[in-house]
């Protein structure tokens, strides 16, 4: 489950942070306030921008991602039951896992180790406290609502303290970013829930096979709308990401082409 959720923190919460982390470290060695806070502001955008839809899709795929990916052998409908709900409650708080490690890198930067760790013990406090509510009533997916309320209050703390110390941290586009961001995800997350509707009565629910073509087909539609939200929304994030990945594979096709015609001697 744990592994599920692992997999976009790893890719972008975590990666970005580390890429960036040089970046703002000279810039605060520098002293250049305010261009550290616009490349914190870029990293946090960038990092919203593909952890919130794929929170969305996560949580309204949860029971297919589940059966596909463990829904298999040894686990049974009420384990796969179980895992689906934690992965769900597990979802909501992505945002806040995925931004965690640039908060945390900001701080270092600016050489204070201390304020990340005692945010990190106010938050374990929060942790074994609701885990200690929430577990006899809600057992394993009580120890996810835990965990998801721990990460939120970890989040919030860092950036409410980092905050503090610049007094605006790009407010306005990182608000303004994120309710567009939300909106797209969540017309996406309508539109994959419709699809999973019209893609069920063709297939066979039963079967591997037929999980797998509902998860492919309605993520398909998902994507699509929100691709099309964020052409509608002028996403700037969007527009970049589409810019770097057209660089990329132009730039690969290009080192094809030169290296075919280093091999026919042209």
């Amino acid at each position: 489950m744990k592994n599920l959720q692992g997999v976009p923190l790893g890719l972008f919460g975590a990666s970005f942070s580390i890429a960036v982390f040089p970046v703002l470290a000279s810039l605060a060695a520098k002293g250049e306030k305010e261009n550290f806070v616009k490349t914190f502001s870029v990293t946090f955008r960038q990092i919203l921008f593909f952890i919130i839809p794929l929170s969305v899709f996560i949580l309204v795929l949860r029971a297919q991602i589940v059966r596909v990916v463990l829904g298999a052998g040894k686990f049974d409908w009420e384990d796969t039951i179980l895992t689906f709900q934690a992965l769900g409650v597990f979802a909501l708080s992505l945002f806040a896992q995925g931004t965690i490690p640039l908060l945390a890198r900001a701080f270092y930067a600016l050489h204070d180790t201390k304020t990340p760790f005692y945010i990190a013990l106010v938050t374990e406090i929060v942790n074994i406290g609701a885990v200690l509510i929430l577990i006899g009533r809600y057992q394993v997916v009580g120890l996810a609502i835990a965990f998801s309320l721990s990460a939120v209050t970890q989040m919030l703390l860092l950036l409410f303290v980092l905050r503090s110390r610049f007094d605006n941290l790009d407010d306005r586009n990182i608000i303004k970013f994120s309710a567009k961001i939300a909106l797209a995800s969540v017309l996406a997350g309508l539109s994959i829930q419709l699809g999973k509707y019209l893609v069920a009565p063709m297939i066979d629910l039963d079967t591997f096979i037929g999980v797998f073509i509902q998860l492919a087909a309605s993520s398909l539609v998902g994507l699509s709308v929100f691709i099309g939200m964020c052409y509608a929304l002028k996403l700037e994030e969007f527009f970049k990401f589409k810019q770097a990945l057209t660089r990329k594979l132009f730039k690969g096709k290009q080192t094809i082409v030169e290296d075919t015609a280093d091999v026919s001697g042209i």
